[in-house]
């Protein structure tokens, strides 16, 4: 059976689990993070188990929504993969939805960029949102007399 059809049942036997990935070009590897109190396997691949949860965006007009990811922080190695990320690089976050029943099935994924990760002794910050990337400049090396001085 499918997670929808799962949770539209009066019973349902096993729930679903989320998945939280996180990349960055300065981690050794993809970081893979189960909500869950323990490691869940899904397609191959084993994610830690750490509770995590969302906080949603509020409505507020002349700014764009973001969202806060937190997670634990006690007992894990989070902060330091945290620590290898490379300035100016774009963290990417995936969240999966997964059927406890079938977990190598991938029900909903949704991609989120990350940003400003606070670190405490118990858990760990981020705000996730498109607003840093739709401010960048959508051209990296500006034309002006001190990048390209042959020009003018």
């Amino acid at each position: 059976m499918s997670l929808r059809e799962n949770n539209q049942r009066v019973t349902n036997p096993g729930g679903s689990i989320e998945l939280l990935e996180i990349t960055n070009p300065g981690f050794s590897e993809p970081m893979r993070i189960a909500n869950n109190s323990e490691d869940v396997a899904s397609q191959g691949v084993t994610y830690v188990g750490v509770n995590f949860g969302f906080t949603l965006p509020e409505d507020v007009s002349g700014s764009a929504p973001r969202m806060q990811l937190t997670m634990g922080n006690a007992g894990t190695s989070i902060t330091d993969e945290l620590e290898r990320i490379t300035p100016g690089s774009i963290t990417m976050a995936r969240l999966i939805i997964i059927d406890r029943s079938e977990p190598d099935v991938q029900e909903k994924v949704f991609k989120m960029p990350i940003s400003s990760v606070v670190c405490t002794p118990s858990a760990a910050t981020a705000t996730a949102g498109w607003d840093e990337i739709m401010r960048q400049a959508a051209v990296k090396q500006i034309a002006n007399q001190h990048t390209l001085p042959g020009i003018f």
